[in-house]
Formats: structure tokens, C-alpha cells, sequence
């Protein structure tokens, strides 16, 4: 059995590209001198075929789409059992284990993220020796700044899944992910790092990528660049309350006039929201499974699929203009979300569910961040200045909050701006241990069973606080993980979760 964080002795690289570069040869076998990388160009194909996901090869995830509370399961009408787990929707202590009751021993995408990781650590560990070459060091840079931000990127996903919420104060203990930035094989066993290791590895990433990528001129949203790093920068320090740094680094992006808020007055009915060009698209990579969750292509179909949450729906107003580029309403009455509602558009170029970021977030982290300094002026007038798209130019409304109810504003805001967009989860847990507005909410999943000749909703599944429920907030590492590391890594406990009446 193979572990993508331990005993990777043959790393296989494939230079297939994304969609505008060809794949001009199969780089194989590497070892840690990674003697097949002879420039920066042979280096470049590394990084894209192997350190970016495409289209076709992002792991997708039930955890970042269905724990929260902006998804319902809908009813399927046929009687068509699909043997998916949903245990993830549900909290289950076994969230793999799928309807047939088989537990799935593997993770698709922690194994992927640290499998790229690998390729990224060699990456970066290959930049000296070509720089003692006197390969260009303006390529050189490129290729450590865009790294560096994958790097981080990678990091944060697996650590606001499968270790604890971010708090300041218990940081240094509180556990997070195993942290590995050397291309080095070691045989020790894979140990899980502090919290307070691994976000500030991907501070340090982050602020790298910013350095190495001054100046850089991507062709498209597929390629890091400064501003993308800038903005993750913002959220990273969002989550760990640095709030001063968050709403520096906004300022950076926004400062940026490549980019402008995408004005939903000039949307046209039927297309997608937002796709790899729009203007307030800063990056974009990946695949969308948006469309088949929400089961868009049917009116009621077969088999299971998801709706926004009833809660989600009455967050917005009848003026505000999401209401309509957000949502569809099919015949039978059901909501369902649909930014990206034409997969096969242009070149298929719907914008990214996983790995998207968009300006409209670094407007919401300045304000949250302004708020939370009790710079309450500043953030409405920054929350305005983003909102002002999202309704008819006589139609926004006024905004007087101040304190506690502005925070609450501002994560509404956040929640209806970035619904689906592999946010709501992250939020929600870093709300629970936040030390100045701490939120905490109980969530109802309703059950949806299959019956023998169909489905019908029986019960409810309920999660509680972070206080009172915290081993269901952190995804457990999956049993081949666990089994590989001979117990090294280890697990919070989950309680059986049964059904409720």
C-alpha cells in the first residue's frame, strides 16, 4: 500500500498541460536530484502538469459541499438506488461508509493534495541548482512564487478539513495536518503538526509568492499570480484574526484595477455567473461539480442530488439581484443554485466550485476585518462599494449597523455571495472559536431514505455546536492513512449519530 505522505520513491510526472500548453514529454522515475530537470522550461512543464489540478483531474470531495447548513438532499423521483455515501451530509463517525453499508478505506482528495504537495516540494528544491546553471531568474522566480502559492493553498484546504479551527490562543497545541516541505524521503512515520506550524508555513509560502511574483504577467485566471496571492493572504489572516494584515493585503487586490466586480445589472439570463474571464475572477482552476449536484439537467431526477437549504434561500431579498443569477426555480417549485448552469458554454469555461477567487471575497474579508477593529464605517462603506453590483442602482439599501450586528450582516453577506463555493464550512468553524464575535449554531440535515421502490424523507440528522460537538467539525483521516502511519496518526473521536423523530 502506498501513502502519498510517506516513502514516495518514485514520483511519476506527467507534462500534460492545461489547456494552452501542449504536452510535449513524459518526465518519469525522479529522484530527489531530479536529474531529468535539465531548464527552467523542463521545470515549468513540472509544475503545471503536475503542481495545478485541470478540468479533468480535481478530486471532489462530499465534505466541502454537504456538511454545512446551505444544502438540503432533495427527493429523488425514481426508485434508482445509487450506492453513494452520504455519511458526510449526515456526520456520520464513519462519514466513507456508503449506503451499502462498505466503509471506503482511501480519500481522493487528501490523497491528491499530498501527492501535488510532493511534486511542489520538489518543485522548489529543483530552483538551485538551475539557478547555478544560469537558467533566467526571471522564470525561476515564477516558478518558486507560483509553487509557493500552491503550496499554502494546498495546505489550507487539508487543514481547515482535517484539523481544528484556527484559535490563536491554543494554537501551538491544537493539531492540524502532517507538515512536509522537504523533497527529501524520510522513513519515520507521517505525525500530524500544531496549527500554529502549518498556518504559519503558509503564511511563509504565501508571502514568498507575493515576492517571486511582482511584476508577473499570467496569460489567464489558470495561472498564480501576485494579486491571487495577495488574496489568499487576506483570508489566511481573516482566519487567524490578524486583522490588520487581512485588510492590508484586500487593499493590495483591490488596488489592483485588473479586476472589477462582475455588475449582475449586465447579466444575461440563462448563461453562467462567472467563468475564467469574467473581471472579478482572480484565479481559477479545477473542475465544477455544481451542476451535477444540483442536478440542473432534470427536473426531478433518479437518483440523489442537493438543494440550497430553505435557510439559505431567505437570506436574500426579492431586490437583490443573486436572487435570479444565483438560482433557478424549476417547475415543480424547487430552488436550486446554479452560478455555473452551462457546462457546455465556450470552451466549457465555467468558473471553478473548489479553487475559486474572486474579488467580490476580498471586499467581504476587508469589511469583516474593518468591523472587527471596530472600524464600522469603513466597513459598510466597503461592503457598499462591493453590494452596489448586486442590486439596481435605486435599490441598494442603506446600511447603519454597527458592532455585533455588523459582523452578523457581514458573514450573511459572505454566505450569499459565496454559497457553494467551498466557504460556508470553513466559516462556520473559525465563527465558533472566534475570540471577539463567537458564533455557534445547531444544523438539521433532514434523512432521505431509500425505501425499496423509491424515496421518501424519514427524520432528521442534527449537529450540534463546536462547544458540544466538536470531533464532527474535523474530517477524520481516512483508515488508510492511519493504518500505513501503524497508529502515528490519529483521529478526534465522532460520536454514532442516529436519526432523529
Amino acid at each position: 500500500m502506498h501513502s502519498p505522505l510517506n516513502k514516495i520513491c518514485i514520483l511519476l510526472f506527467s507534462a500534460c498541460s492545461l489547456t494552452f500548453i501542449s504536452c510535449k514529454k513524459f518526465l518519469s522515475a525522479y529522484s530527489q536530484n531530479s536529474s531529468f530537470v535539465e531548464s527552467a522550461a523542463d521545470l515549468d512543464e513540472v509544475l503545471v502538469g503536475d503542481g495545478y489540478f485541470t478540468i479533468h483531474t480535481t478530486p471532489i470531495t462530499p465534505a466541502l459541499y454537504t456538511m454545512d447548513d446551505d444544502l438540503k438532499d432533495g427527493v429523488p423521483g425514481g426508485n434508482y438506488k445509487l450506492t453513494t455515501y452520504r455519511g458526510f451530509h449526515n456526520w456520520q463517525s464513519e462519514p466513507r461508509r456508503n449506503s451499502d453499508g462498505v466503509l471506503l478505506s482511501t480519500d481522493d482528495l487528501f490523497n491528491k493534495l499530498y501527492s501535488k504537495l510532493a511534486r511542489l516540494n520538489s518543485v522548489l528544491s529543483s530552483i538551485p541548482a538551475l539557478r547555478e546553471k544560469g537558467e533566467p531568474e526571471g522564470q525561476l522566480k515564477r516558478i518558486a512564487g507560483e509553487a509557493h502559492f500552491l503550496r499554502a493553498y494546498y495546505y489550507f484546504i487539508l487543514t481547515n478539513l482535517f484539523g481544528k479551527p484556527y484559535r490563536a490562543t491554543t494554537a501551538a497545541d491544537d493539531f492540524s495536518v502532517p507538515l512536509k516541505t522537504e523533497a527529501a524521503i524520510t522513513s519515520q512515520f507521517a505525525v500530524r503538526s500544531s496549527n500554529q506550524r502549518v498556518f504559519n508555513q503558509i503564511v511563509a509560502d504565501l508571502q514568498e509568492a507575493v515576492k517571486n511574483l511582482a511584476g508577473v504577467e499570467q496569460k489567464s485566471a489558470l495561472r498564480a499570480n501576485q494579486s491571487v496571492a495577495q488574496a489568499l493572504l487576506s483570508r489566511v489572516y481573516l482566519f487567524m484574526e490578524n486583522y490588520e494584515q487581512a485588510n492590508y493585503y484586500a487593499d493590495q487586490v483591490i488596488a489592483n484595477k485588473k479586476y472589477s466586480v462582475t455588475d449582475l445589472n449586465s447579466w444575461q439570463a440563462g448563461k453562467n455567473v462567472f467563468t475564467s474571464y469574467s473581471s472579478e475572477v482572480i484565479f481559477n482552476m479545477g473542475g465544477n461539480s455544481l451542476y451535477n449536484e444540483m442536478a440542473l439537467g432534470a427536473e426531478v431526477p433518479d437518483q440523489p442530488y442537493y438543494l440550497p437549504s430553505d435557510e439559505l434561500v431567505l437570506l436574500y431579498s426579492a431586490e437583490d439581484l443573486r436572487t435570479n443569477a444565483f438560482f433557478v426555480k424549476s417547475g415543480s417549485g424547487q430552488w436550486k443554485i446554479a452560478k455555473m448552469r452551462d457546462p457546455f458554454g465556450p470552451d466549457h469555461d465555467m468558473a471553478s466550485d473548489f479553487y475559486l477567487i474572486r474579488l467580490s471575497e476580498v471586499y467581504l474579508n476587508k469589511a469583516e476585518a474593518l468591523a472587527a477593529m471596530d472600524r464600522f464605517g469603513e466597513a459598510r462603506t466597503t461592503l457598499q462599494a462591493f453590494r452596489k453590483y448586486r442590486f439596481k442602482p435605486n435599490e441598494l439599501p442603506s446600511l447603519t449597523d454597527e458592532g455585533a450586528a455588523l459582523m452578523s450582516f457581514i458573514r450573511d453577506e459572505r454566505r450569499r455571495e459565496l454559497c457553494l463555493e467551498a466557504h460556508r464550512w470553513f466559516d462556520l468553524r473559525r465563527y465558533a472559536v472566534n475570540s471577539k464575535y463567537p458564533f455557534n449554531k445547531k444544523i438539521r440535515h433532514r434523512n432521505i431514505e431509500y425505501t425499496g421502490t423509491g424515496y421518501q424523507e424519514n427524520g432528521y440528522y442534527e449537529l450540534g455546536t463546536y462547544q458540544d460537538d466538536p470531533g464532527a467539525y474535523i474530517v477524520p483521516i481516512a483508515n488508510d492513512e492511519i493504518d500505513f502511519n501503524q497508529g502515528a496518526i490519529t483521529n478526534e473521536p465522532r460520536p454514532v449519530r442516529p436519526v432523529k423523530y
